[in-house]
């Protein structure tokens, strides 16, 4: 509690001297990444952050997120995690835009706060796992915020699922909530869709695959009520085997021009929530219980298909 109390003095304190307007025009340009766990998002995230013209908090929100106990979940039952329009009242938007200004840096580690002067507005470069849940909610705390959205094949994505669920059991890491109510385990780690209580007593391959579907389903849904300029999606295969292109094109949708050491890569290093080193045929091992659980996860795999084919279509008509 202290921490929250802390975060929350420090912000108000430091950004005084800049008016609701002022902190609302500085985010005008922010750009949230999306997607469900183990998709690469904080691969994508470590990368964007090295170029000119990207400003972040250097990492996930999880500190200003948990600076508003009201924010926890979407009620005291603990329905899911998800936050709407509900839960931004002025006061919390304003509060948490102090937050992330307060907490800003661009890729250089300049502080924004210190700047004199500062940039009238910034490109906010923001990721959190949790923000698949949470697109209505940032609409109104970043009001223009415009959406990319990263998705990875759903085998190779639950299988990353399931294993990082393994270790977090046993390790605290990927803990969202502790002793959540008539849960048959000792944690939930990730994502708290709505639904999740039919999970009780099930495998951790209808876990990882609920979460995967849930996750893909509400994002989806969330984006597609903007206009298309709003968004973009990316894929992690993408990101893996044609890094360059991957990051020019996010870096065009954000405005933004591309470095020379992004023309040049060939590779990524791995991110730092890597479990173990990537391989291709790695997820294989969950093959047979992934294969089980087909029918939650299909329907939204030919989702994120179709939205490819139509996003492919309006690509080629406006070359």
């Amino acid at each position: 509690m202290q921490q929250r109390v802390d975060l929350l003095q420090a912000a108000t304190s430091a950004t005084r001297a800049l008016s609701p307007a002022d902190l609302e025009t500085c985010f005008d340009d922010s750009l949230i990444i999306v997607s469900v766990p183990r998709a690469g998002s904080t691969l994508l995230f470590e990368q964007l952050q090295r170029l000119a013209g990207f400003w972040s908090i250097g990492g996930e929100s999880h500190a200003i997120f948990n600076a508003f106990p009201s924010l926890g979940a979407a009620n005291a039952a603990l329905d899911s995690g998800c936050l709407d329009e509900s839960h931004a009242d002025p006061r919390t938007c304003d509060q948490m835009r102090r937050c992330f200004a307060f907490l800003l840096g661009d890729h250089q580690g300049r502080r924004y706060i210190r700047l004199s002067p500062r940039p009238r507005s910034v490109v906010l470069l923001e990721k959190t796992p949790r923000n698949a849940l949470n697109i209505p909610f940032l609409l109104k705390v970043f009001p223009r915020a415009r959406f990319v959205f990263l998705h990875r094949q759903p085998p190779q994505n639950i299988a990353s699922i399931m294993d990082a669920w393994g270790d977090g059991l046993q390790t605290g890491r990927f803990v969202t909530f502790r002793d959540l109510p008539g849960w048959d385990r000792s944690a939930w780690c990730f994502l708290l869709p709505p639904g999740w209580r039919h999970l009780k007593g099930k495998a951790l391959a209808d876990i990882a695959a609920f979460q995967w579907s849930a996750g893909n389903r509400i994002i989806i849904d969330e984006l597609e009520r903007l206009p298309a300029e709003r968004w973009m999606t990316t894929g992690y295969e993408q990101l893996i085997n044609e890094p360059a292109a991957a990051l020019r094109e996010i870096a065009s949708f954000a405005g933004l021009e591309v470095p020379e050491f992004v023309q040049e890569m060939q590779s990524l290093p791995f991110a730092r929530t890597t479990l173990t080193p990537p391989h291709p045929d790695k997820w294989r091992r969950h093959a047979e219980a992934i294969d089980s659980v087909r029918d939650e996860w299909q329907p939204v795999a030919a989702r994120i298909a179709a939205l490819l084919r139509a996003e492919l279509r309006h690509t080629t008509n406006a070359l």
